[in-house]
């Protein structure tokens, strides 16, 4: 072979670029079925999302609209449990049962307090206005929560530190724990609007109160021993706008609700 010549290709070396070039072509026919089956599983996602979502709205209904042919609506915050009044809520190793009935609530809604006494409350159930995709797979993995809740911003040292349950004017108000009345106290909410609180002190507890405030008509006395879910305490109070409009956008009606608090004093 003379200088500057290249040596000819052999059959060995032939057939090495041939199946190099049917492994370059094999590789590359995966990633297409590859991308392709990825871009189809995203759409089937999608969809399922999608169709998951529209029948699920986060807004809330009036109580008036929360019972249709005596079965309670999809975004109603309580489903038909059967329990005329549910646990809603956590306080320590004791549940805390939705002083309104079932069927009349119109929103659970937590937000944070600015008092060093507060006590978190732990909700129960499944969060609405989290993301889309949270709710979608909560649902697809879990079900769909039988108490539905939201969070409400606010400042405050304490987050959950309070819970707001809508109802509509009138409603019948229940004591959400069993124990002991402790205070039925008449004031002016925010220096002018006249309200009640009703103070009770958990049976079986030391040093914490539950308070309940936008109450009207009280039927309960100091001394008095209550029953979770069975004693009256009072009515839900006709809100105020500057009061219900937080929930208002939510309930689409005029945001009533009973108030919820609880408070620990120090120990000496």
């Amino acid at each position: 072979m003379r200088a500057g010549e290249t040596a000819p290709e052999t059959p060995r070396h032939d057939e090495r670029q041939r199946v190099s070039r049917r492994n370059e072509a094999l590789y590359r026919r995966r990633r297409v079925r590859l991308a392709i089956a990825f871009g189809v599983l995203c759409l089937a996602v999608a969809g399922i999302l999608i169709g998951s979502l529209a029948g699920h709205s986060t807004a809330q209904v009036s109580g008036s609209q929360s019972l249709v042919n005596n079965t309670q609506a999809s975004s109603a915050p309580v489903s038909g449990t059967g329990e005329q009044h549910p646990a809603f809520a956590r306080l320590g190793d004791r549940n805390l049962l939705l002083p309104v009935a079932a069927q009349d609530a119109t929103i659970i809604a937590y937000q944070p307090v600015a008092d060093e006494r507060a006590v978190a409350l732990s909700p129960l159930g499944g969060q609405e206005n989290t993301g889309a995709l949270a709710r979608f797979f909560r649902r697809v993995f879990s079900g769909t929560p039988s108490v539905r809740y939201y969070v409400l911003p606010g400042q405050g040292n304490v987050a959950m530190g309070s819970a707001d349950i809508g109802a509509q004017p009138g409603t019948a108000i229940a004591s959400p724990v069993s124990g002991t009345v402790s205070g039925v106290k008449s004031y002016k909410l925010y220096g002018k609007y006249d309200d009640v609180q009703i103070d009770i002190q958990p049976e079986l507890s030391s040093g914490l109160t539950i308070s309940m405030l936008l109450i009207s008509d009280p039927v309960v006395s100091i001394g008095e021993v209550v029953t979770a879910g069975k004693t009256q305490l009072g009515k839900v109070r006709a809100c105020p706008v500057e009061i219900g409009q937080r929930l208002a956008k939510y309930t689409h009606d005029t945001g009533a609700h009973v108030h919820l608090q609880v408070t620990q004093e120090p120990i000496d």
